[in-house]
């Protein structure tokens, strides 16, 4: 039996039901404009083919054109085009989604994040593979709330499913390139066509590149850039009652330093961090120089064989992710906080492989009942090593910058973390539909998962004690010295456990028209328990954490009104999350100055929200688009470090978000003239439950472009300016000590974009 909202939810709930029922009444409704219509979007998110006006989900399609538009290019440009999606990012390998509220924090071997990501139907899952450049797609697909009964374990917040563009059999090309400031360079390319009578193939590329935007003004330079390329080939093979296809993708991902920086106006390090050349935005004292190098790949073969009574679909795939990368943990050095080094360095390692095998069977009945049944096995092995180093104490003055480099000086602390994870995950799903009459449908359907975890930790601590304990003399810490007082710990534990999972989901539809649907739902979503990585304590490396759950409640409306040019979707929803995994910053030893990052199941949440979502063609030239997310949270039996923080707003959950998206057409003999605006807001966002100072403030970003396309639609270029204001914000921070530490978002941004299609 799962819970149910409380009475007063209930009522909310009824009257909201009212209202959304109203929208159905103009549905009949026809304007005197000259519109154009909007056009059927199809979607998989219920692996069928379906207008995504009929599917009883909230989705955000966007389509491949619409896609280079806006430059939507990785999960991190995602965020700004979907209603209640945020996306933040301690590190090129450590992407964190989060999906109305729900988010992961812990990027560990032994655990997972909370919005799933699908390639081709094909799940990746690790933090280090999910930020990949997305070029050359059909379309993109955003599910938000639990997605557990289809896309299963992890998808507790949401899914997304990125689709490519598919080989053809008529030949064509297409080549770009892009300039810009901050010394862009972009290019992309592609050829797909036939190669025999029923084989078809593609190949396709693309190259990023920009120089560092944060200047370093201890190291005379500048960080946080971009270079990554990107492969993708691709084998359709059509036979007469099935068809097959092979794709093969890789990308590199090579960059310098993040350019992390203590958030120099908050406090308590405002004064410090002026005092030592920091006082304008974009900049950072970082001693230590660092790098990211990342490489993804993977293989995969998708087959449909067509029988009379349904599809049999089988997706089987190996993908294989690897980062290396080092940087400054705290983007200064230790004596901005008042200690006597030099420098804490992140030196992390990550191998991932990762193999699954999906088998669905799709009905296609004629009668009034439809279904979709599926076995589904995952396999992941992932190998994690963590270094932090503290170096240099004899030559550090408190409050001074120093450069420092790996292996610089003499060892004062080196936490070594080497984690294995083995994840064995089996599932089984159906779902169903059935269509009492033209106007009510029913959707039912369940999951049943087993996860099974095989953990390996070891860990090599040579913690600092400033009180004066004694150094412990291991082989791992030699040369430490011990004038400040050093004490080590070395462990290694292998914990096992499994978990297992049951996930409905109902849906009641209703079409009041053709134009309209109406639909309510409740559905479960799972995030699989784990182990905590990096964890400095064997007390705590050895104890697992369960797994999350959220049944949520939805109440929506899909209109497409004034003769098919305006669309608009409407979302209410609440949720009741439990056992969250939730990552702070604390001291398990109470000597350790420094502390470490601890993954704990801690109290309870409900979310409450609203989302909007319209399209309209104004006239046939004027496109208008946009959307807006309320999102309400509140926390139950939260307890930090002792600290009750009970009703506070969960982490990367802005209360208001939005964004307006206008279009203007112009035909002409010599062309069409396209003009376009957009405007994103994110409001604030709480991301430290402990730490009132850490937060990532409202932002405001505007994005221009002009176009032009010949009369033929083979060329097209374009003119674009990105952070029209040249906003200067955090895009993401962490706490450390006494420190807020940030990242920053990329300033303004223009270019040239040319394209040629054959």
């Amino acid at each position: 039996m799962y819970p149910l909202p409380t009475l007063q939810q209930r009522l909310t709930l009824a009257q909201a039901i009212r209202q959304i029922s109203c929208v159905g009444v103009i549905a009949g409704l026809s304007s005197g404009l000259q519109a154009a219509q909007l056009e059927e979007v199809l979607v998989t998110a219920q692996h069928r083919a379906e207008n995504v006006q009929d599917v009883p989900i909230a989705i955000s399609a966007i389509g491949g054109e619409e896609l280079a538009k806006s430059d939507i290019f990785d999960a991190g440009s995602i965020a700004a085009r979907v209603p209640g999606l945020s996306y933040t990012e301690f590190s090129p390998g450590q992407g964190s989604p989060s999906m109305r509220g729900i988010t992961s924090t812990d990027d560990g071997a032994g655990l997972d994040n909370s919005v799933s990501l699908f390639l081709d139907g094909v799940y990746i899952g690790r933090g280090a593979a999910i930020n990949f450049d997305m070029f050359d797609l059909q379309r993109l697909e955003v599910l938000r709330g639990p997605q557990g009964t289809l896309f299963g374990r992890n998808a507790i917040g949401g899914a997304i499913s990125v689709v490519t563009s598919k080989p053809t059999d008529e030949f064509s090309a297409k080549v770009g390139v892009t300039v810009g400031n901050e010394g862009i360079l972009r290019y992309q390319g592609l050829v797909s066509g036939g190669l025999s009578d029923n084989l078809a193939g593609k190949v396709s590329l693309s190259h990023r590149e920009r120089d560092g935007y944060v200047d370093n003004v201890l190291l005379n330079k500048d960080q946080k850039d971009e270079d990554q390329d990107s492969y993708r080939g691709q084998l359709l093979l059509t036979l007469d009652n099935s068809e097959w296809l092979l794709s093969v993708d890789y990308m590199t991902d090579e960059r310098e330093d993040m350019g992390r920086t203590p958030v120099f106006d908050r406090a308590p390090l405002s004064a410090i961090m002026a005092a030592n050349g920091v006082t304008d935005d974009l900049q950072t004292v970082a001693p230590f120089d660092g790098f990211s190098d990342r490489e993804a790949s993977g293989i995969s073969l998708q087959g449909t064989i067509d029988f009379d009574q349904g599809v049999l679909t089988t997706i089987t795939s190996f993908r294989h992710a690897e980062t290396d990368w080092a940087m400054s943990s705290i983007g200064a050095p230790m004596g901005v906080l008042g200690l006597p080094f030099d420098e804490l360095i992140d030196d992390i390692e990550e191998d991932i492989d990762t193999y699954s095998q999906e088998l669905r069977w799709t009905s296609k009945l004629d009668g009034n009942f439809n279904y979709t049944a599926g076995l589904y096995y995952l396999n992941e092995q992932t190998l994690r090593r963590e270094m932090f180093q503290t170096t240099s104490p004899s030559t550090a003055v408190p409050g001074t910058l120093r450069v420092a480099t790996l292996g610089d000086g003499t060892i004062v602390g080196n936490e070594i973390s080497i984690t294995d994870n083995e994840t064995n995950s089996y599932a089984a799903y159906g779902q169903g539909t059935w269509d009492f009459n033209e106007q009510w449908s029913l959707t039912v359907g369940a999951r049943y998962t087993i996860d099974k975890k095989d953990y390996r930790a070891t860990s090599i601590n040579c913690g600092l004690d400033l009180s004066g304990t004694e150094f412990a003399n291991t082989p791992e810490c030699a040369g430490a010295g011990s004038s400040l007082g050093l004490i080590a710990e070395v462990f290694t534990v292998e914990p096992s456990d499994d978990w297992s999972d049951f996930s409905p989901k109902i849906s009641l539809e209703y079409h009041p028209n053709s134009e309209t649907m109406i639909f309510a739902s409740a559905s479960k979503g799972f995030k699989s328990g784990g182990f905590a990585g990096s964890q400095g304590v064997e007390a705590a490396a050895d104890v697992p954490v369960d797994p999350e759950t959220a049944w949520n409640y939805e109440l929506g409306s899909k209109s497409d009104l004034l003769d098919k040019s305006l669309r608009l979707n409407t979302t209410l929803y609440y949720t009741d999350y439990k056992d969250l995994q939730t990552v702070r910053f604390g001291r398990v030893n109470p000597s350790d100055p420094f502390g470490t990052f601890l993954t704990t199941n801690i109290g309870s949440a409900t979310i409450q929200g609203a989302e909007i979502e319209l399209t309209w063609f104004a006239t046939d030239r004027f496109q208008l688009s946009g959307n807006y997310a309320y999102l309400e949270t509140d926390t139950e039996d939260l307890v930090i470090n002792g600290v009750d923080v009970s009703g506070t707003h969960l982490r990367q959950a802005p209360r208001n978000s939005s964004s307006i998206v206008a279009d203007y057409t112009l035909p002409t003999d010599v062309g069409d003239f396209d003009f376009r605006l957009d405007y994103s807001y994110t409001d604030q966002q709480v991301m430290d439950f402990l730490d009132e100072e850490a937060f990532l403030e409202a932002r405001e970003l505007f994005n221009a472009r002009i176009a032009w396309a010949s009369t033929d639609q083979r060329w097209d270029v374009s003119l674009w300016v990105k952070n029209l204001k040249d906003e200067a914000y955090i895009a993401h921070v962490y706490t450390v000590g006494p420190g807020v530490i940030g990242v920053w978002g990329e300033p303004r941004t223009y270019g040239l974009s040319v394209n040629y299609s054959l």
